[in-house]
């Protein structure tokens, strides 16, 4: 679900699912504390069928203050990977009403990806926006200085562009068996043991032990954004085309 934004022109009323309204998931789900009219920030904006779209538009993510000053940090920019991960819990609808399944685990799930083609502090370049993403929330309340907008590459010049998985499947399941969702259980080249860096906030060799079917990691307890070199970690690009491509 998309998060609450107090300065958002979108509702959960305007954005859609199978050509639904999400609205009513949302209510149900968060016991009427969000509704219809409730404001609502949809970032990363990964689904063309999400909203109403003008023509040009392109999957798009902001991000701003300490973690877009990460992103910087790591010098994430055109040509770069990001695959989105969020917390998840099943479900099920009952008498036309949906609620979380009780006991069933909490889990850390890769939903979706997007591939940089432009990199644009808003403050600069944007001032004025083209149509296609002025519903963005990042165009809306957000005061920071380093507010940034990432414009994925199209797939028509050879990219992967953006997107969403369009189901669950174990591989993008990050949590590992019976544990924690932030004990990830991740392919055993995700180790920094022998590398030139390690995967970023997670420098520590305690938080990484090897296991016969991978390597567990145990993530920091709060962080938005974890970057991998691609250049120190040349098996990154063949995992994750395979799972944007379905075939892992």
């Amino acid at each position: 679900m998309p998060i609450p934004h107090a300065a958002g022109l979108l509702t959960y009323q305007d954005i859609l699912f199978e050509d639904l309204p999400i609205a009513g998931i949302v209510s149900d789900l968060t016991r009427g504390a969000l509704g219809p009219s409730s404001p609502a920030h949809l970032d990363p904006d990964l689904r063309a069928s999400a909203i109403a779209r003008d023509a040009g538009w392109r999957p798009l993510f902001g991000q701003d203050s300490a973690a877009q000053t990460h992103l910087e940090r790591h010098c994430v920019g055109p040509g770069d990977l990001f695959l989105f991960f969020g917390w998840f819990h099943e479900v099920r609808e009952t008498n036309g009403r949906w609620s979380y399944i009780p006991n069933a685990p909490d889990l850390h799930v890769l939903f979706g990806w997007l591939e940089v083609a432009e990199a644009v502090p808003i403050a600069e370049k944007w001032t004025t926006m083209p149509r296609w993403a002025a519903s963005h929330p990042h165009f809306h309340g957000i005061p920071a200085k380093n507010n940034t907008l990432y414009v994925s590459r199209s797939v028509e010049d050879g990219g992967v562009g953006g997107g969403t998985f369009d189901s669950y499947r174990r591989a993008l399941r990050l949590s590992s068996e019976d544990h924690s969702r932030s004990r990830w259980q991740l392919p055993a080249w995700f180790s920094p043991e022998g590398r030139a860096s390690s995967l970023s906030f997670h420098g520590k060799p305690s938080r990484w032990r090897k296991i016969e079917t991978g390597v567990i990691l145990d993530t920091v307890g709060r962080g938005q954004e974890f970057v991998l070199d691609g250049e120190h970690y040349p098996e990154a690009g063949p995992w994750a085309r395979a799972l944007i491509d379905g075939i892992a």
